[in-house]
């Protein structure tokens, strides 16, 4: 009962594996071969990562023009410019955006004496929810930083690997088989 069964690399991603001993049927998978990958798979894998990125890189955009309108209903003179690849930059600029709010606020004085309350407690409370607004935008920046760098990361394994050369013969992973079957069923 103490059988350990190997495990082998799993799609040259070099960080899953395959447990040999929740495989039914392993009758026709030798662990003495290595498991064999088509660049077909390595080339759709690397275009999901890539418009894995490009939705990131929109979704950036959006947070950006967002932030821009933020600051001009709040008469907040602040240019907030960046790309995905710039994150820390954005990330930054939003942080001093936000002590920049946070100090014209604190400069509104609202005394007992004071003209025109009613404009400066408003004046206030949108000040306020802008700070609320803009450190939502900045950990959703945050968020999609971290992210980005594990695409990246996937990708550069994925590039490091190295292609197998496309067999003729029936692959031995019934999961291989099955992604090579869509694969083709797309491309038809």
């Amino acid at each position: 009962m103490n059988d350990t069964k190997p495990k082998i690399k799993f799609y040259s991603m070099g960080s899953q594996k395959i447990d040999f001993s929740k495989i039914l049927n392993n009758v026709n998978l030798d662990a003495s071969k290595p498991v064999t990958i088509s660049s077909g798979f390595n080339n759709a894998l690397r275009s999901v990562i890539d418009k894995d990125i490009d939705f990131l890189s929109d979704k950036v955009k959006k947070i950006i023009n967002d932030i821009k309108k933020l600051l001009v209903v709040n008469n907040i003179n602040d240019e907030i410019n960046g790309t995905i690849s710039e994150m820390d930059t954005l990330i930054n600029e939003v942080e001093t955006t936000i002590s920049k709010v946070i100090i014209e606020k604190e400069n509104i004085k609202v005394g007992l004496f004071s003209t025109r309350k009613k404009e400066k407690k408003e004046k206030c409370k949108k000040l306020e929810e802008c700070v609320n607004m803009l450190s939502k935008y900045q950990t959703e920046l945050i968020s999609i930083k971290d992210e980005y760098n594990k695409l990246l990361k996937r990708k550069s394994v994925l590039q490091d690997a190295l292609p197998a050369e496309e067999s003729d013969a029936e692959p031995e992973d019934p999961l291989e088989r099955t992604i090579n079957f869509y694969m083709k069923k797309q491309g038809n």
